[in-house]
């Protein structure tokens, strides 16, 4: 899924999936800030990143992490600086969810990247 930037750059959403024993909501609120830090860092060194949210699923001890970047190396940077225990990170395809300005991407295949 390709989205362009302000600047031209393509941007790809991305998806950490975290196996993470005993995680609340508070931890992923904080690791969420983290993120959002880390990403905001990458940016700043000439690299888009973006923090988009996060989804919990704590009977399965289960985290989600969203992320659009400009590369699956961004992300890793991101959820590596964060200190978000992911197990994979893939690039993957919203469906039904609105993106800033109103855009709904469309629906490509996805893929395992890491």
């Amino acid at each position: 899924m390709w989205i362009e930037t302000t600047e031209g750059n393509p941007l790809t959403t991305f998806m950490a999936e975290c196996f993470w024993p005993g995680v609340d909501q508070q931890q992923l609120v904080a690791a969420g800030a983290r993120a959002r830090r880390a990403a905001h860092a990458i940016t700043a060194e000439g690299t888009f990143a973006r923090y988009l949210g996060s989804i919990l699923v704590p009977a399965d001890e289960i985290a989600f992490c969203f992320l659009e970047t400009a590369s699956i190396d961004a992300a890793v940077d991101v959820n590596r600086r964060a200190a978000i225990p992911s197990e994979r990170i893939l690039e993957i395809v919203q469906l039904g969810f609105e993106r800033p300005g109103g855009h709904i991407p469309q629906s490509t295949p996805s893929k395992e990247l890491r």
